[in-house]
């Protein structure tokens, strides 16, 4: 039944009412996307301070060519390095629209919601400013969507340097499908190569502010947890090796390497506490960690001390300071709605 299925705008709707529970049983929010429009992909990159990254990058990028109209957005994450002057006289690559956008606010959780808000595609593309895409990326990503049943897509992540440490790369050829109300292990899709239908980030919500790289929180699982969630509201997910970017992520020596593992590792903890404290999906996930912890223990007792750290971290600042700061929202309400009252109704409710 599912192959039968139209692609195009009013399919994609159809699905993202037709599959998966109700928003409030797996979503997180609303996500506001603007409505469909003349491109059938968006291609979302971010940044923050890493303008000789980002040119080389874009230079690459604005080279893409495909068979659709496209649309490409660059979100400026609060750069002071010059980014916005270099971003606003940038042209449009050749038949595709060009967006440039400022989210003021640091995480790459916030710059990747910006950027999603500005989105108009069908099909809404994510890679960093340090990967470049191979020629063929966005046909290929096109490719991929050509088959209804497919929601959500990873393809491969390659080392651009062989110097690099290989690390943060995907390299694998062979497809893997996705079903449905699974746990997708982190590094299954990374998020510097990923892409959703539009209607699944409508169901699903935003990126989770507190996990993307540069939050607060120190822990990087924002592409897991959002994947999850996708698979979780009923959505099937492939990783497909055809849609290939190089990775230059410009870390060679083993200090370098050792301080991302540690945000990924509280990335980790943080994902898994976040989700077992959700009723409908605590026992999957709080299963899933406990045989992590089991299996794979011999790693050593650091990787698991940063995992409960990032847990720790991570409902400090969403159980404890998320309640007091929207306690103190609630009071400001409450108290402005008292002062524009009218003065009988005060005096009337003492």
């Amino acid at each position: 039944m599912a192959n039968k299925l139209p692609i195009g705008p009013r399919a994609v709707q159809e699905r993202a009412v037709s599959v998966g529970p109700e928003p409030d049983e797996c979503g997180e929010g609303e996500l506001r996307v603007k409505p469909i429009h003349s491109e059938q992909l968006s291609l979302i990159v971010c940044t923050r301070n890493r303008l000789p990254q980002l040119k080389a990058a874009l230079g690459s990028i604005l080279e893409l060519r495909c068979r659709a109209s496209w649309q490409l957005i660059v979100v400026d994450n609060g750069s002071t390095d010059g980014t916005w002057s270099w971003l606003r006289a940038l042209a449009p690559p050749r038949g595709a629209t060009l967006e440039v956008i400022q989210e003021p606010t640091p995480g790459q959780s916030r710059a990747r919601n910006a950027g999603v808000r500005m989105a108009r595609g069908e099909i809404v593309a994510f890679t960093d400013d340090d990967c470049y895409p191979t020629g063929s990326y966005l046909d290929d990503l096109l490719d991929v969507f050509a088959a209804p049943q497919i929601d959500y897509c990873g393809g491969r992540v390659l080392l651009y340097d062989p110097t690099d440490a290989p690390v943060t790369i995907l390299t694998s050829v062979t497809p893997r499908l996705y079903p449905p109300k699974t746990l997708i292990p982190a590094g299954s899709i990374h998020g510097a190569n990923m892409a959703f239908r539009r209607g699944v980030l409508e169901t699903t919500g935003p990126f989770d502010v507190l996990l993307g790289l540069g939050a607060v929180t120190g822990c990087v699982a924002d592409d897991s947890d959002l994947i999850f969630r996708a698979s979780w509201c009923g959505y099937t997910g492939l990783y497909a090796p055809a849609p290939t970017v190089m990775h230059h992520h410009r870390r060679s020596t083993q200090v370098e390497v050792a301080r991302a593992m540690r945000g990924y590792d509280r990335g980790r903890g943080a994902f898994y506490i976040k989700h077992i404290l959700r009723r409908p999906t605590s026992l999957l996930v709080g299963k899933y960690w406990y045989w992590s912890i089991r299996t794979h223990k011999l790693r050593g007792t650091g990787q698991l001390a940063r995992e409960v750290l990032g847990a720790l971290i991570y409902l400090w600042h969403d159980r404890v300071l998320g309640r007091r700061q929207r306690g103190l929202a609630v009071s400001w309400i409450r108290r402005c709605l008292r002062i524009n009252r009218p003065a009988t109704e005060v005096q009337r409710e003492s």
